[in-house]
């Protein structure tokens, strides 16, 4: 073998091995390429996951539920449970432009027997049309609508009036959110209804109150039927009047006045 023959495969060993140091090099930064754009999607997934936990702490949640009160009696009982329909937001932030759509009017099982009763369900109904709009709903002050009492939940197992409404509204930045509630009272129609304690307090106290007030009226009636006879001064006449008079003008003179 020449040298010009042995220069030249020694000449091509290097190309091959060069090239194929080229390859690996390749390989390796195609690898690496990979890692970074997986490293970069798991932290753009991260940060979205963070960003949208963000945005779940603070968004506003509107909820249509129903709400139960049981009234209360003086003795610390219940009598009969009224039924609202309330619309609150229980997130952290004010829901804006919040529109409701319930599929059908409410309507009470029993008969409204008062004009605030009409007007309460008729601003309910009003509402949940689907056309108005609710301005601002804050988490502090909810809206709440009588729609009736105990009769709502039947007097046996008749099937209960249920509603679904139909929620959107917005957050402060302008997100959308929708939910959709279903309104039964079939699940609660035999709940046990508890009485606020500090309602069931006040009962009592205003129980006590009443007894006061009564046992009062009870005394002043009985004062008022006393009969008291006046008593009447003795009147002094004749000689006695004398003695009186004479006994007063020796006092005088004890008192060292002067004498007449």
């Amino acid at each position: 073998m020449t040298d010009t023959v042995f220069w030249a495969a020694v000449q091509g060993a290097g190309t091959l091995v060069a090239a194929v140091a080229a390859v690996i090099a390749l390989l390796i930064a195609a690898s690496q390429l990979r890692q970074l754009i997986a490293s970069n999607r798991l932290l753009a997934e991260s940060n979205d996951t963070m960003a949208e936990s963000n945005i779940a702490l603070t968004r506003p949640y509107v909820v249509v539920d129903y709400e139960f009160r049981p009234s209360a009696l003086r003795g610390g009982g219940t009598g009969g449970t009224s039924v609202f329909v309330t619309v609150r937001n229980d997130g952290k932030t004010p829901a804006h432009n919040v529109t409701m759509r319930a599929d059908r009017p409410f309507a009470p099982i029993s008969t409204p027997t008062s004009e605030g009763w009409h007007k309460s369900i008729a601003d309910l109904n009003r509402m949940t049309d689907g056309t108005s709009v609710l301005r601002s709903l804050t988490p502090t002050r909810p809206l709440t609508f009588y729609l009736d009492n105990q009769a709502l939940f039947g007097s046996g197992d008749e099937a209960a009036p249920s509603w679904s409404v139909a929620v959107t509204y917005e957050d402060t930045d302008g997100r959308r959110f929708e939910e959709s509630f279903h309104l039964d009272v079939e699940p609660w129609r035999r709940s046990l209804a508890v009485a606020d304690p500090l309602v069931r307090v006040g009962k009592y106290v205003d129980a006590v109150a009443h007894e006061i007030s009564d046992l009062e009226r009870t005394i002043r009636r009985k004062q008022s039927t006393v009969n008291v006879t006046p008593r009447v001064s003795p009147v002094f006449t004749g000689r006695p009047r004398r003695t009186w008079e004479h006994r007063r003008v020796l006092r005088g003179r004890d008192d060292g006045s002067p004498s007449s």
